[in-house]
């Protein structure tokens, strides 16, 4: 028996307002996407098959007990938060949109910790790339005593954090501009001596990553699969037909399943979506 993916019937939930906050959470959720999305954007995963980076997604002890959506029936398809409200002392909180761990396979694995952010708008009363290098620093400094200690600082995971815009300007108007990727990282630069440098060890300055993912209206006018699909995922004048049908024509991400018929009885019809993105 056929039944929808996770991710068809979110977009059928979701309809036209698939970029409210609680739709546009729980879509970018499911394994299939951040798969594409780690495989697009994430050095370590750059010759990764989309099934070998779904499968380096991981559970960990610090995943929390509240899903980015409390639906029993399809936890395997969608990414557990790991506890997205950050509170240091004396500073305010932070909220993450998606936060999970991956597993690299190349030589000893490495894990990281990666966060996901679906950014409506780019017009904003402050500068978007401050705040995106604050996250990805906070999800550094809240290993302290989970990942390492002051004794043992070599034990930090490395950290992306990515953005999704879905706003952004032409190309001509700002530097977050649509139908581009973005990285900003920490890159080493020998002031002495200027030249016969010698050869010599950077440690492991790039712990932390932001990268940007400026999307298109629609996904026809890119050149980059992982634009195309999430603009196309993600697009406001695409209707929900079309869109699964570009999505698994174009882009080969499945719109059903095959289930057994006792499980099929048991499933229950996606939540509505009730937030805004804000």
């Amino acid at each position: 028996m056929k039944e929808q993916t996770y991710l068809s019937a979110e977009l059928d939930s979701a309809d036209q307002n698939v970029r409210y906050d609680a739709a546009v959470k729980r879509v970018l959720a499911t394994k299939c996407i951040l798969a594409r999305i780690l495989v697009g954007t994430v050095p370590e995963f750059r010759d990764y098959s989309y099934e070998e980076a779904e499968k380096a997604i991981i559970g960990t002890p610090e995943i929390a007990s509240r899903r980015v959506r409390p639906d029993a029936r399809n936890k395997t398809e969608v990414v557990q938060s790991l506890g997205t409200d950050s509170r240091l002392p004396g500073e305010g909180e932070v909220t993450f949109d998606i936060v999970f761990s991956v597993l690299t396979r190349k030589g000893e694995p490495q894990k990281m910790y990666i966060n996901i952010e679906a950014q409506k708008s780019v017009q904003l009363p402050y500068d978007l790339v401050s705040r995106s290098i604050f996250y990805p620093a906070r999800l550094m400094s809240e290993q302290l005593d989970r990942e390492f200690t002051t004794s043992s600082y070599d034990k930090i995971k490395k950290v992306y954090s990515i953005w999704i815009c879905m706003n952004s300007p032409a190309k001509s108007i700002k530097r977050l501009a649509a139908d581009t990727i973005v990285q900003y990282g920490i890159t080493p630069k020998v002031i002495y001596p200027t030249e016969n440098l010698p050869k010599m060890s950077f440690g492991r300055y790039d712990l932390f990553s932001t990268i940007f993912i400026n999307l298109t209206a629609d996904g026809s006018t890119t050149g980059d699969e992982l634009i195309g699909m999430l603009s196309t995922l993600l697009s406001e004048v695409i209707d929900t037909d079309t869109k699964k049908k570009i999505l698994e024509e174009q882009y080969h991400i499945p719109m059903v399943k095959t289930v057994d018929e006792e499980v099929q009885g048991m499933c229950n019809l996606s939540e509505g979506i009730v937030e805004r993105t804000t």
